[in-house]
C-alpha cells in the first residue's frame, strides 16, 4: 500500500482513543469509518471528536472550514466491522485492550477488508506478532501506539511484527507523520514496545519503596516534579488507571520477567476499586475537576530522582543491545511520550561507574535482576561525542 493512494481509514473503537485517532485522520482529510459495538457509542465518539474540533477553531488552531467539511460527510458511523472495513485502505483497531477481544476484532477486519489495505493495532503492550496470527496476511499487520490523549501527544510508536513487510512498516510511519506525530520505530517486536518498555522497571521500583520503605505517593511525586516533570509517577499512575498499569505490569510478569509484580500497595487500592482518577480515589484524592493539590510542606527530600533515570536508561540500553531501536529513539519516546527528559541524555553527567554501582546496589537490595546494569551502561558506551 502506498500513502498516496489512501482515501479512507477505518477506526474500529470509538472510546478514549479510537475517537481522537478518528479525528486525526479527519484531519488530515481522510474520509473516516469509525465503529463500534453500539450505535449510541459511535455517536458519542463523533460528539466528542467535533466538540474538539469546535474548540481548536475557537482558538484559531484549525480552520472554520475544515470543521464544516468534516461535518458534511466525511465521517461515517457504523456498528458492524466487516461494513466498517470494506472500502478502507487503512484500518487501525482501537478496542479495550483485552487479547480476546482484540483477536476477535482482527479477524472480522481480515477478512473482510482489501487484500492489500494495512492493518494496524493501537496497543500499549501485546506482541504484534501473536495478534498478527489472527489476520490472513501478517505482512500487512503493523503495531502503531498512539499515546493519550491522541490528538495532542506528538509520539507515536510503530512496531513491526515478526512478519511485518518494510514496505508497511514505511507506510505506517508515514500515515503517522503526515497526520503529524513524530515516529519511533520498534524494529523488534517486545513488551512494552519503546517508552512504556523503559518506565516498567520504575514503576516496579517505586511500588517497592512504598511496600517495604514507608515511601509515600507525595515522595515519590514532589522529588521527580522538582526536577522538572509537570506530573509526578504516581498521579500518573492514577491519571491512566492504577489497574491499568497494574495490568501492564502482570503482561510483563508473565512475558518479560518474572520481577514484573504489582506492589501490595496497588494490589490493596485495586481490591477497594481505588483506580485513580476515573473513581475519584487512587494514590490520591480526586477532585470532580482538575487534578489533586499536592502539598509541597510534605517534600522529604527522601526519593533520589537519579535513581529512576538510571533505571530507565538501563532500560533503554537493553532496547538498544536487542536492536528494537537506538538509543536517541529512546529519548524520543520518553521526551514525547511521557513529558520528561529523555533517560540517555539525564545520564549524560554521570559515569559509569557511578550509574553501575547504583544499578546493582538496588539489583542486590531487592532481588531484581531487571536493574542489573547491562554492557552499555557499564562499558561508558552511552556517551555521547560532545
Amino acid at each position: 500500500m502506498e500513502l498516496e493512494k489512501l482515501k479512507t481509514v477505518a477506526v474500529i473503537g470509538a472510546g478514549d482513543m479510537g475517537h481522537g485517532i478518528a479525528q486525526l485522520a479527519l484531519m488530515a482529510g481522510y474520509q473516516v469509518n469509525l465503529c463500534d459495538i453500539k450505535q449510541e457509542y459511535v455517536e458519542r465518539g463523533i460528539s466528542r471528536i467535533f466538540e474538539s474540533l469546535n474548540k481548536l477553531a475557537s482558538k484559531g488552531k484549525i480552520d472554520n472550514g475544515l470543521v464544516e467539511t468534516i461535518k458534511n460527510g466525511k465521517i461515517k458511523a457504523f456498528t458492524v466491522t466487516e461494513e466498517a472495513v470494506r472500502n478502507a485502505e487503512l484500518i487501525i483497531e482501537a478496542v479495550p485492550e483485552r487479547l480476546d477481544i482484540k483477536q476477535d476484532t482482527l479477524s472480522k477486519i481480515s477478512i473482510a477488508c482489501p487484500e492489500d489495505a494495512v492493518i494496524a493495532t493501537n496497543t500499549s503492550t501485546m506482541s504484534i506478532s501473536l495478534l498478527a496470527k489472527s489476520v490472513r496476511n501478517p505482512r500487512n499487520m503493523v503495531g502503531m501506539h498512539y499515546f493519550n490523549p491522541a490528538v495532542l501527544m506528538k509520539l507515536v510508536e510503530v512496531i513491526c511484527g515478526d512478519e511485518t513487510s518494510e514496505e508497511t512498516m514505511n507506510f505506517a510511519k508515514a500515515y503517522a507523520e503526515r497526520v503529524g506525530k513524530t515516529v519511533v520505530v520498534a524494529r523488534k517486536d517486545t513488551p512494552g514496545f519503546i517508552a512504556n518498555r523503559i518506565v516498567a522497571p520504575v514503576v516496579v521500583y517505586n511500588g517497592l519503596l512504598l511496600d517495604r520503605e514507608g515511601f509515600t505517593p507525595t515522595d515519590i511525586d514532589l522529588s521527580m516534579m522538582k526536577i522538572g516533570l509537570k506530573m509526578g509517577p504516581m498521579e500518573l499512575a492514577d491519571y491512566t488507571g492504577v489497574d491499568v498499569t497494574s495490568y501492564c505490569q502482570e503482561y510483563y510478569h508473565e512475558h518479560l520477567s518474572p520481577d514484573y509484580e504489582v506492589s501490595n500497595t496497588a494490589k490493596a487500592l485495586l481490591a477497594k476499586n481505588h483506580l485513580g482518577k476515573k473513581t475519584g480515589q487512587g494514590y490520591y484524592k480526586w477532585p470532580e475537576s482538575g487534578r489533586p493539590k499536592l502539598d509541597e510542606s510534605l517534600y522529604t527530600g527522601r526519593y533520589n530522582p537519579d535513581i529512576p533515570n538510571f533505571i530507565q536508561a538501563n532500560e533503554a540500553c537493553k532496547l538498544y543491545e536487542e536492536g528494537v531501536c537506538s538509543l536517541e529513539e529512546c529519548d524520543i519516546a520518553i521526551e514525547l511520550g511521557y513529558n520528561m527528559q529523555g533517560p540517555i541524555d539525564y545520564i549524560q553527567r554521570f559515569s559509569p561507574e557511578e550509574i553501575t554501582k547504583a544499578l546493582n546496589e538496588i539489583a542486590d537490595k531487592y532481588g531484581k535482576e531487571i536493574f542489573r546494569p547491562v554492557r552499555t551502561i557499564t562499558s561508558g558506551a552511552y556517551k555521547r561525542v560532545k
